[in-house]
């Protein structure tokens, strides 16, 4: 520990929370403000009804016999769950169980920001983590995605980056369990399939402890499942010809199969690759050069990953190959996987952010991947007040941000190849 001139101890961790804390309770009073503006209206109705079901009713026949159309994943239908039983015990109006489903999100993003700071205390990086964290919680991509709209992808993008934070501090099963969870929060949630076995096997040795490790993980991964799953499950088409208890299992499998289906098109108001070859509102199963637009999409995604996941191994997984390869398998997956949202390239938001406490090379592509994805939410989001919630297929502004978008993906790609190949060769 050093001294200062006058004997007293220098402790540059708590000079820095002094200097950042009131720039983060500053942070947290705008967010909050900003959290009162009108979310998109289709989401929210379906949220704030879904929530007053919830509460009323309970979950067990709510897929299935609620009327309403759900194709999400149960583990946010919780939160929405707890948010209804609050409005009913203290009579809150609509706005303000809106407001309150918003304030979920708004409140991982804290957590987020709170997680970068952590895992750039260990790396000895705390000054650029503190500002690192500051600028994601007031990044206008991200609240345009929670306190604006009122969605809620930042949820599972927490949870992703604490995956990666408790396997870097040696505690596999409760990453994989946070993984399991965040997969039941958002399917997109497991494009980090790779990294997370690649974490969880990379030490594993044939010996008693390696074993009990993966037996009572698998043990844990099971009975959390059912304790999600279950409050919600109902039977399938398969119950008849299935055991009850794989039934279970397939019940999420149909669930997602059936999400997918919601908008197969080859992009849905996302201005990505697809966007640039005219793929707006067409059936992914339209012809594309020989293919489709389906098999294309998953064709292109195959090198994103095996080059993401080539820097990974190159570096040893340390943690920064970790975000990276996180970034780039969640940015691959938006750019070229059909049925795509304006709002799925936001989880990767949180990983380049993190990037740039390694490597101040990153910072360019943090800013313009933010910007890139605030216009695409933003456009959709004006548009909507017109009641139209489809652009068209060749709208100017969706092009250019595409573009745009396509130009941060090449540039974050020979990033990579910088920082993670040619410095390894």
């Amino acid at each position: 520990m050093r001294y200062c001139s006058r004997g007293n101890r220098i402790n540059p961790a708590k000079d820095l929370y002094d200097l950042y804390f009131p720039f983060f309770i500053s942070a947290v009073i705008i967010r909050l403000l900003i959290t009162l503006v009108k979310p998109y209206e289709i989401d929210m109705a379906g949220y704030v009804a879904w929530s007053n079901y919830l509460a009323s009713y309970g979950p067990a026949n709510f897929y299935n016999g609620s009327g309403f159309h759900v194709v999400y994943a149960p583990f946010f239908l919780y939160f929405l769950w707890f948010t209804g039983k609050l409005a009913q015990a203290f009579s809150f109006s609509t706005a303000a169980t809106a407001y309150i489903i918003k304030c979920w999100s708004v409140l991982f993003e804290l957590l987020g920001s709170y997680l970068i700071i952590k895992l750039s205390e260990k790396y000895d990086r705390l000054k650029a983590g503190y500002l690192a964290a500051l600028l994601y919680f007031i990044n206008p991509a991200v609240f345009m995605n929670s306190s604006i709209w009122g969605q809620f992808d930042s949820v599972p993008s927490t949870m992703l980056l604490g995956v990666l934070l408790l396997f870097e501090y040696k505690k596999p099963n409760l990453g994989a369990l946070l993984f399991l969870i965040a997969v039941l929060t958002k399917p997109q949630s497991g494009l980090l399939l790779p990294v997370v076995l690649y974490l969880y096997f990379r030490d594993f040795r044939f010996d008693r402890h390696s074993l009990k490790r993966i037996v009572s993980g698998i043990f844990s991964g099971i009975l959390l499942y059912l304790a999600i799953i279950l409050p919600f499950y109902n039977p399938t088409a398969k119950f008849d010809t299935i055991p009850r208890f794989l039934d279970w299992f397939y019940w999420l499998f149909d669930l997602y199969f059936r999400s997918v289906q919601d908008y197969p098109y080859a992009t849905a108001n996302a201005f990505n690759f697809w966007t640039l070859m005219g793929g707006q509102i067409q059936p992914d199963t339209l012809p594309f050069f020989g293919l489709n637009y389906l098999w294309w999409g998953n064709i292109l995604l195959i090198p994103g990953l095996i080059y993401a996941f080539v820097c990974l191994v190159k570096n040893r997984a340390n943690f920064h190959s970790m975000a990276y390869f996180s970034y780039m398998a969640l940015f691959s997956a938006f750019m070229f996987m059909t049925k795509m949202h304006e709002r799925y390239l936001l989880p990767a938001i949180i990983f380049i952010t993190l990037c740039t406490i390694f490597e101040k090379r990153h910072l360019f592509a943090a800013i313009l991947l933010s910007l890139c994805v605030f216009l695409n939410q933003l456009y959709i989001y004006i548009y909507s007040f017109d009641n139209i919630y489809w652009i068209d297929r060749w709208d100017v502004f969706a092009l250019t941000v595409a573009g745009l978008t396509l130009t941060v993906y090449v540039m974050s790609v020979y990033n990579g190849y910088r920082l993670f190949i040619k410095k390894q060769t």
